[in-house]
């Protein structure tokens, strides 16, 4: 029975070195000169490797298995969060062309047609000429046509303001828009290595219910020929219990990740994913140039910069009403007139047939005095709003500066982790190999062994977070300066550009 514990002890140990092995981070060859997302990879199970084929500028990803690459790919085709803001920035775009009616004139036509008709009875009589014939009915007929231009000359600048208003708008919605594809992105990074994560978790915990039922059934068989008693068989089923209820804990925590990598990626989550490392050379080189990155160039501070110039451009168009306004209104009609009239004495009918043309242009000046205070009032209104939107920038900075701040330090702190915790999970294995064997000369008891296992399934549980928290600060450190983009990552899909509909919306009449 001591050759079948040893033979049970040697297996279990086998079973956890190999997977912590497994886990342990391969090592990191120098990064790709190209700023791509190659991202180094190796696959959790080997069955399903999956192919990534890099071009110059491009990441080809084929379709066998998911990468981080393909998540951000579907992500940025699929998720309707980002797909409702993209509609929402056209939309915007529409103000330019609004705005830019201003300077345009309004040409409208009309028309109209008039019919009268009426019957007339009785005798008259005139003096001297005897009975006058009586009428028996008239008509008479109108058609008028009018054509009007109206052109504003000039209305104090508001025309000229709510046009550079409707264009800084624009800009600042595509800051939103760099912002918001910055979210889905991270959003698709991290439902990605939490599904990884967890994957890695689950196998990780059926390992350890195998290892404490094996350790569970020798113990059983020592207590049958007297060399274990009832406790430690006890110890060793309510370890066993306690490794299925993690293990079915996680197996439930690994449907809902695979929902949530479904919602915002749009994708089936695979059964075989990849394990990602960071790809180095996108990264910013160090603390100095992250914070000054992330002034310059974080979608939030940009927004923020064109909101206050929209704010701007709001208090100028609304102090344009305080100022005079010169209009020029063309206007040309044309009447047309018919009218008969036959009479009882008669045999023929009396017709007239008149036509009137009116041209003329007018050239009117309005300055207004007075309008009760209330566009004073909003005028004042706007200015503090653009007072607060210019220290609105001020926030953004601060705020981006302290996020890029908080990213580097949290991405070093993971990188050094990782180190720390494949120490653990080695001394770990030491202390279990040591506590195995000094049970067997009997210095050391079931329960030990079991506490030094569960040691080392926590030691090694931290290891595969602190790889998946390794990953993800990275993109984070990317999202914090700005970069986290599919143009930055070089993502393989056909880039969304607001720019170029603006220019053709602008040109619309």
């Amino acid at each position: 029975m001591r050759y079948l514990l040893l033979m049970t002890v040697a297996s279990s140990l086998f079973l956890q070195t190999s997977l912590a092995e497994s886990l342990a981070p391969q090592k990191q060859e120098s990064a790709p000169k190209e700023e791509s997302v190659t991202l180094d990879t190796e696959t959790t199970e080997p069955s399903k490797a999956l192919t990534i084929e890099t071009t110059e500028n491009h990441v080809k990803v084929s379709n066998e298995s998911h990468t981080l690459v393909a998540a951000m790919i579907g992500a940025y085709k699929n998720n309707p969060d980002l797909q409702q803001k993209r509609h929402a920035v056209l939309a915007t775009h529409e103000q330019y062309v609004q705005a830019t009616a201003g300077w345009r004139p309004n040409i409208t036509m009309g028309g109209s047609i008039t019919g009268n008709a009426k019957n007339v009875s009785g005798n008259s009589k005139d003096g001297d000429a005897g009975p006058f014939p009586s009428a028996s009915g008239s008509s008479a007929n109108t058609r008028e046509g009018n054509l009007q231009l109206t052109q504003n000359l000039y209305n104090g600048g508001a025309t000229t303001a709510d046009i550079s208003k409707a264009d800084q708008s624009a800009r600042s919605a595509w800051a939103g828009l760099q912002s918001a594809e910055q979210n889905v992105l991270f959003s698709a990074v991290k439902a990605f290595l939490d599904l990884l994560s967890q994957y890695s978790q689950v196998e990780l915990y059926k390992a350890n219910k195998v290892a404490l039922q094996k350790s569970y059934e020798a113990a059983v068989e020592k207590r049958n020929i007297g060399e274990e008693t009832q406790t430690q068989v006890a110890n060793a089923e309510a370890k066993l219990a306690d490794a299925e209820a993690q293990l079915l804990t996680a197996e439930a925590q690994l449907e809902g990740l695979k929902a949530t990598y479904s919602q915002i990626t749009g994708l089936q989550p695979a059964s075989q994913m990849q394990k990602p490392e960071p790809s180095l050379s996108l990264l910013p080189a160090d603390l100095k140039s992250a914070v000054q990155l992330a002034k310059d160039q974080h979608p939030d501070v940009i927004a923020a910069q064109f909101d206050h110039l929209v704010a701007q451009s709001e208090t100028q168009r609304i102090g344009g009403a305080l100022l005079p306004s010169v209009n020029v209104t063309a206007t040309s009609s044309r009447n047309e007139s018919r009218s008969s009239t036959s009479y009882l004495s008669s045999d023929h009918d009396y017709r007239s047939k008149d036509y009137y043309t009116d041209n003329r242009v007018v050239l009117e000046v309005k300055v207004p005095l007075y309008e009760g205070g209330s566009v004073r009032s909003q005028k004042r209104q706007a200015h503090e709003t653009a007072v607060s939107k210019r220290v609105a920038i001020e926030t953004a900075r601060t705020q981006v500066i302290q996020a890029a701040i908080q990213a580097w330090q949290n991405f070093q702190a993971a990188k050094n982790n990782i180190e720390n915790y494949q120490k653990q999970v080695k001394a770990s294995q030491v202390s279990l190999e040591g506590t195995q064997q000094e049970m067997m000369v009997g210095t050391k008891i079931l329960l030990d062994v079991l506490n030094a296992q569960a040691a080392l399934l926590e030691a090694q549980l931290k290891l595969v977070q602190a790889e998946q928290a390794y990953a993800l600060e990275s993109f984070r450190l990317m999202a914090a300066v700005g970069l986290l983009n599919a143009r930055h990552l070089k993502l393989q899909v056909d880039y969304f550009n607001p720019e170029t509909h603006y220019h053709i919306t602008s040109g619309k009449f």
